[in-house]
């Protein structure tokens, strides 16, 4: 039971170690709102499943998100860096069935989507996916 607890910090290290690898580090709080941070706020629904994102500025010109699987499912932590002009972003899930979910994903500008990977917390798999905005109304 303790190597699972300790499952979720690891891919979280692991997560940390891609991103450092490719020059990105993680920070939950910026200075300023940037354009893209405030172009990402808004409702996103995954391409391939109904889960949505809401998407929010947080205190302290944080991102804040909140996940919904036809639930709300906790979001334990929501970070995110702008980097060589992109915006990523990091949520990582932490409720029954999502112990250790991660979403690692980037903001395309030009296609007004988020792209990128969601690992599994609870069984290992990774998954490419994709979202769209939801039309606001």
């Amino acid at each position: 039971m303790a190597q699972n607890r300790r499952l979720p910090g690891i891919v979280l290290v692991a997560l940390s170690i891609i991103l450092m690898i490719h020059g990105i580090g993680l920070a939950q709080k910026t200075e300023y709102i940037t354009p893209d941070l405030l172009a990402i706020q808004g409702r996103w629904v995954r391409t391939d499943a109904p889960y949505v994102i809401e998407l929010k500025q947080g205190k302290g010109n944080t991102l804040q998100a909140t996940y919904f699987n036809r639930r709300l499912i906790h979001v334990e932590k929501t970070e995110t860096v702008t980097e060589n002009g992109l915006q990523y972003i990091m949520i990582e899930l932490q409720d029954v069935n999502y112990q250790g979910s991660v979403y690692l994903l980037s903001y395309d500008r030009n296609q007004d989507a988020l792209q990128g990977i969601y690992f599994h917390g609870a069984s290992g798999q990774r998954y490419q996916v994709s979202f769209s905005r939801q039309p606001s109304g």
